[in-house]
């Protein structure tokens, strides 16, 4: 069975998008996970140790694929089809995985978990060989697990009747203290349990708060060995069947109030009123609001509070990103972890707010409802609504709040060490967790703890009652019989008529983070940090620190909607949800309805009392177990190395996470203005002023017309020549070129190069001084310096001439223009936009000369000025840039030269250099058909005008374009041609590919 199917889409860019797609693109349903795997691992080599440009999309690229990979090993399902990786979960919970006997279901979630548990095996070497050696007084961790053939002899001499049965085997229960060191081996407590939680199937993990470890030891061994280990944490926030089972699932709750007559009913608003109330006295809310405020909350209040609390998380996250890069001194660091003291305050100002806003909001609504004359034609509907459901899930979460950190644990490591397994330890184990020892040490080690969270938001010490009432746990697997079936403490042993039941609630839907190895943890970690933790393993900022970053890292780094980002969070490896009352109105304490819970035995007899647990156990399931012949030969088969887990670690599938850094070859800039950069500082730089530019390097950008033919026969003539026109058109560039070959010319001639350096009587004086000399007078000259020099000396005739030329360029009706003597070429009459010089511009301004130190760059390869320089030459490329400039200049557009040069450099460039050129590469918003639009510059903003495919809708192609339904073969050849459907919410990809499909 499949669930619905969910479309994995990567936020990357550019070619990291592109080469995605097209690696998933042969994925189909029949594709093996072999091969799937063997694509994963493909790309993360390739973004490994080849890709050498674009680091924060490199970091996302093999986060991405090492997600994926570890969802296809959790068992979902990837298919390619239509343009889109879609994903499904298979659920291994239904009828066909029913069956106790499914060894290959467990074998499969075994696998699933096998890499993660790996890698914590490999980080914790050290620990692990130091454990097995023999330490300062002869011991070593192994002297703890017991032989199997000392065992199973024990156990046969039960079976015989030579020794009593509680002599055969001697379990007891210790409880786990710090620096605590054990009797025997002089191995600390602490240690000995962790070396074992080591040998378990599933990965180790760590949580902040509340923990209870216990060893489970047999007295009749020498060295009194580890029976089994127990672990007892801090609940969960959120199980579903848990909290209906309580009444803490405001479903639950409404389903069975609104069967309530009206008065019942009012009762019950009453007691959710209570909750808030509770809930609002243990917030400090002397800085975010007032008391009349408290009282009777409005909208507007509550918005406040809201706002508060966004700036107070926009403050936390500055202080992250200031902490990274000063780093904290250690008398500003918090108690909490990694954070400094005032990230804490902002955490904490955060929560105040935020569940004071929730609080108010809930009482303001249950308040309307429960004060109305109305109330008894009015509260069904209430509860029914939105507004109903929300406001009564606040002020219940507030009642759990109140005990989910102190009433109730989760026996979150449970089992055997073998060779007790053979002789169902592990219902020993499940049985002790409930023992009056364990309710009697959690009361004896936090009763006068203070609670963390609940201290901060209150603002003073807040120590609630340590009264274990209930313990949850899960069962590793879904399938197949679990130690905690028919699993019961009988009343009867303690004279009483209540059993203390480990009681099957329901089931998880497979939610959480075990099937996310450590690699992959690191991974996602890296590519959503922007630079600084922002998931901190501080108690009291949420859900497990893992969790988190997955969640996050889903909404980051893929584009998917809540629900999909939720699903993502999801893996096949469903679990039976447990859960046993130790009291026996464990409901009613906690739900407030009883002041103190009335316990299955009296605790302070906690000795007695757990021995009688013991003995039950002894007696009802250890002694039906040595009946079992098969179990003696293989209790003496079993062999200690096979338990010991430094024979477990592969020295030669050791792995150690590698960040991502910058490749050590990155390129530096060459700030002497040549080759390449001469061609970048067209774009808003010095290289598009001639008089700045050495002869050899004007040379390799001059675009040669037929205006260099008519400037030199007009000289030839014995010609005054004046060019003129706007800033930019290119005067002096043509002359400095044309100086050589006019200075060759048979005829005396003055050449001045650049008219705005000189000042009106210089020109005047230069000019007349070459007519008194005979010679010829030519000169590059703006065309409001030419107006001022005529004002200035309007009597002189060449002047006037030139003036009058430029002046009556254009005429609408006869008059005669004397050129016999001197020729004004106008430069702001040309048109430059036109296919020649464009095509020309381009060839010049990519052409390899200039780009003569790139050829010894080892990152040339994949740098984008040369894939840039390659498109650009492309014919249909110049066609199709040339119809967008011709409809400038429609518009009356007068471009420059210089305004050409610079356009072209920025699409080679992007306005990089070289090292952002290697750190952007791929990045879409330089994507060379978005820089034709994202330039600086008249030019630019007259192209944007002109045609943009963007602003254009065709609902053919439009819809072919989303959903990649064009020929591969229409598109030039070079041009990388994705794999993908887009999204049709992703604008920005649909814009991009709509330049594309038009340039290319």
């Amino acid at each position: 069975m499949l669930n619905r199917e969910i479309p994995f889409r990567p936020k990357l860019e550019g070619d990291f998008r592109i080469r995605f797609y097209n690696a998933v693109s042969s994925i189909t349903e029949q594709t093996s996970l072999f091969e799937i795997e063997q694509i994963a691992n493909d790309e993360i080599r390739w973004v490994q140790d080849e890709c050498t440009y674009n680091l924060e999309q490199r970091k996302k690229y093999r986060a991405i694929w090492m997600l994926f990979r570890d969802l296809t090993r959790a068992s979902w399902k990837a298919c390619y089809r239509d343009g889109v990786l879609y994903m499904s979960l298979p659920s291994l919970n239904g009828a066909n995985f029913h069956d106790s006997s499914s060894p290959e279901v467990k074998s499969l979630l075994r696998k699933w978990m096998s890499e993660s548990r790996h890698e914590r095996l490999v980080s914790y070497t050290d620990f692990i060989q130091r454990m097995e050696r023999k330490n300062s007084s002869g011991h070593s961790i192994d002297e703890l697990i017991a032989d199997g053939q000392e065992l199973s002899n024990r156990l046969r001499k039960a079976k015989d009747g030579a020794i009593d049965i509680s002599e055969a085997v001697k379990p007891y229960l210790q409880l786990v203290v710090e620096n605590e060191r054990d009797e025997y081996t002089g191995i600390k407590t602490s240690e000995i349990w962790r070396y074992f939680r080591l040998t378990w199937s599933t990965p180790a993990e760590t949580t902040p708060g509340r923990t209870m470890q216990y060893l489970i030891r047999d007295a009749a061994h020498p060295m009194h060995a580890v029976m089994g280990i127990a672990s007892l944490e801090n609940c969960a926030v959120q199980i579903t069947c848990r909290d209906d089972f309580i009444g803490w699932n405001q479903k639950a709750f409404i389903d069975r109030i609104t069967k309530l007559n009206s008065e019942q009913a009012r009762a019950e608003f009453d007691r959710l009123l209570n909750y808030i109330e509770v809930g609002i006295s243990g917030i400090d809310y002397e800085e975010l609001c007032t008391q009349a405020t408290v009282d009777n909350p409005t909208d507007e209040d509550i918005q406040q509070l809201l706002d508060i609390a966004t700036s107070a998380e926009q403050r936390r996250q500055e202080l992250l990103k200031k902490g990274v890069i000063d780093g904290i001194d250690e008398e500003d660091k918090s108690d909490l972890g990694s954070i400094s003291k005032e990230t804490e305050d902002a955490l904490y100002r955060r929560k105040r707010a935020e569940q004071l806003g929730r609080l108010l909001m809930a009482k303001k609504e249950l308040l309307a409802v429960y004060r109305s004359e109305d109330f008894n034609s009015i509260w069904v509907e209430f509860c029914n609504s939105e507004v109903g459901n929300s406001s009564i899930r606040t002020a219940l979460v507030a009642q759990k709040t109140q005990h989910i950190g102190s009433s109730l644990m989760e026996l979150n490591v449970c089992g055997a060490i073998p060779p007790y397994n053979e002789i169902l330890g592990g219902k020993l184990v499940a049985l002790l967790a409930l023992s009056p020892q364990v309710i009697h040490d959690y009361k004896e080690r936090y009763s006068n703890k203070a609670s963390m969270i609940a201290s901060r938001l209150k603002g003073e010490d807040v120590v609630r009652p340590a009264d274990l009432v209930y313990v949850g746990t899960t069962s590793l697997y879904y399938v197949g019989s679990s130690q905690y079936n028919r699993l019961k403490i009988p009343g009867s042993i303690f004279n009483d008529d209540y059993d203390v039941v480990w009681k099957k609630l329901g089931m998880t839907i497979g939610y959480g983070t075990m099937h996310i190895s450590k690699a992959t943890t690191l991974s996602l970690t890296e590519a959503t940090s922007e630079g600084f933790t922002r998931i901190n393993h501080v108690f009291g900022e949420g859900a497990s620190p893992k969790m988190r970053l997955l969640t996050m890292a889903i909404r980051e780094l893929l584009e998917s909607t809540n629900e999909d980002s939720k699903d993502f969070s999801k893996h096949a490896m469903s679990r039976i949800v447990y859960g046993a009352c130790l009291a026996k109105n464990t409901v009613q304490y906690l739900m407030g309805e009883a002041d103190k819970p009335d316990y299955y035995t009296d605790v302070s007899k906690y000795q007695e009392g757990t021995q009688k647990i013991i003995d039950y156990w002894t007696n009802r399931w250890l002694k039906s177990r040595l009946n079992f012949e098969p179990i003696y030969q293989r209790i003496r088969d079993f062999d200690k190395k096979n338990l010991m887990v430094g024979y477990q670690i592969n020295d030669d599938e050791r792995w150690k996470f590698e960040k991502l850094e910058e490749v050590p070859q990155m390129p530096a800039n060459d700030e002497n203005k040549v080759g390449l950069q001469f061609v970048r500082d067209f774009y808003r730089g010095m290289s598009a002023y001639a008089d700045h530019i050495a002869p050899k390097l004007l040379t390799g950008i001059h675009l040669k017309t037929k205006l260099d033919d008519a400037v030199l026969n007009a000289a030839r003539s014995g010609k005054d020549v004046v060019l003129t026109g706007n800033p930019g058109d290119g005067k002096t560039h043509i002359i400095r070129m044309l100086k050589d070959q006019l200075e060759k010319l048979a005829v005396p001639m003055v050449i001045e190069l650049d008219a705005s350096t000189l000042s009106d009587e210089e020109i005047y004086s230069h000019w007349e001084q070459a007519h008194k000399d005979g010679k010829a007078f030519i000169i590059a000259i703006n065309a409001a310096v030419l107006y001022s020099v005529y004002k200035s000396h309007p009597a002189f005739g060449s002047v006037k001439n030139a003036y009058g030329q430029m002046a009556d360029a254009i005429v609408f009706h006869k008059k005669d223009i004397d050129t016999s003597s001197l020729v004004v070429f106008d430069l702001s009459k040309r048109e430059a936009l036109t296919p020649e010089i464009l095509s020309q511009a381009i060839l010049k301004m990519t052409d390899e000369s200039h780009y003569s130190e790139c050829r010894s760059c080892p990152l040339r390869s994949n740098c984008v000025v040369h894939k840039n320089r390659a498109l650009l030459r492309n014919d249909l490329f110049q066609q199709r840039l040339g119809l967008v400039l011709e409809r400038v200049s429609l518009r009356g557009y007068h471009a420059t030269i210089r305004e050409i040069q610079s356009f072209i450099s920025y699409l080679i460039f992007g306005d990089r250099s070289c090292k952002q050129l290697n750190q952007t590469a791929g990045n879409s918003e330089y994507d060379l058909v978005n820089l034709i639009y994202s330039g600086k510059g008249a030019l630019f903003d007259e192209i944007g005008k002109a045609i943009d495919p963007v602003n254009i809708s065709h609902p053919i192609w439009d819809e072919r374009i989303l959903l990649n339904d064009i020929d591969s073969n229409s598109w030039i050849e070079g041009f990388e041609v994705p794999a993908e459907a887009i999204a049709y919410d992703n604008e920005d990809l649909f814009n991009l590919r709509k330049r594309q499909f038009f340039f290319f």
